[in-house]
């Protein structure tokens, strides 16, 4: 089976999924495209990395076009989808323990299993107070989300890394709290509108205040903006971070964006009419 008909097997299986394709080959087309946007690629950048031209990408992102994307191709994409997931979701800090580097080739060369092996084999023998423990954990849950981001065992292993990071190298805690959080955020937005995913934003939410709190980055606050609208949290809640925003960073800046982002179309309402922010 090729990689995409596998993927469009997995998407068949969903009793609820987020959006409905007519055939599979909408469905290819749109995932193509999707690759481009979670990385912020261009198709030009695409066909690169793809060793293809730009109307070839082209019609991969055409549903209506009659040509299948080709298996060698579907494998290509596999690869790049993999090495770009790695890159935007790995700090590899120096120094690196041994075994950190390990986990990084097994993953770069698609051995999840074992690297998922070796993970497992090291959080038995690394003792608990040991100042890699965080990084070691992030990485054993690594393994596991890399193909499958709802994974229970990546989450689980998410939290305790989150759980463990304390002293020791502030700028390796801060890194392996963004990329957790980042690919946290990631696994809501595959999550059916309700409960489940609401709570899940409220945690994500105080994550990012409270990275704000610690680093006074108005990067944070967007992030919980973003969140909140996405989640969806209480209208109340988006409108309490865009006005954070605002105080931050000034009306025009933040109307600007929040209008131009389809990300936080929950705030919009806030500048719907002349006066609302006084």
């Amino acid at each position: 089976m090729s990689y995409l008909q596998h993927k469009w097997m997995e998407y068949s299986r969903q009793p609820h999924p987020a959006r409905r394709y007519c055939n599979q080959r909408e469905f290819e087309a749109d995932w193509v495209g999707g690759l481009r946007r979670r990385f912020g690629l261009s198709q030009e950048a695409l066909a690169s990395l793809a060793s293809v031209s730009v109307t070839t990408v082209q019609n991969w992102e055409n549903p209506a076009s009659r040509k299948r994307i080709a298996e060698h191709n579907q494998d290509r994409l596999r690869d790049i989808e993999r090495d770009l997931w790695i890159k935007s979701h790995v700090t590899v800090m120096e120094p690196n323990p041994p075994y950190i580097r390990a986990l990084h080739d097994l993953l770069a060369a698609n051995r999840d299993a074992s690297a998922q092996g070796l993970a497992e084999y090291l959080l038995t023998t690394l003792p608990g107070d040991d100042p890699e423990r965080a990084r070691l954990l992030h990485w054993a849950a690594l393994s596991y989300s890399i193909n499958d981001p709802a994974s229970p065992r990546a989450r689980g292993l998410s939290e305790q890394a989150l759980e463990a990071i304390g002293g020791g190298d502030a700028r390796l805690a801060a890194a392996i709290e963004n990329e957790i959080l980042g690919y946290q955020f990631e696994d809501l937005l595959t999550l059916p509108v309700g409960a489940e995913r609401q709570g899940r934003g409220q945690r994500l939410l105080a994550a990012c205040e409270r990275l704000y709190k610690r680093d006074q980055q108005a990067a944070y606050k967007w992030n919980a903006l973003e969140v909140a609208c996405r989640a969806p949290l209480a209208p109340a809640e988006c409108f309490r971070l865009a006005g954070d925003l605002i105080g931050l960073l000034g009306e025009s800046q933040v109307k600007r964006k929040v209008l131009n982002d389809p990300a936080f179309e929950t705030a919009r309402a806030l500048f719907a009419e002349p006066g609302t922010l006084n």
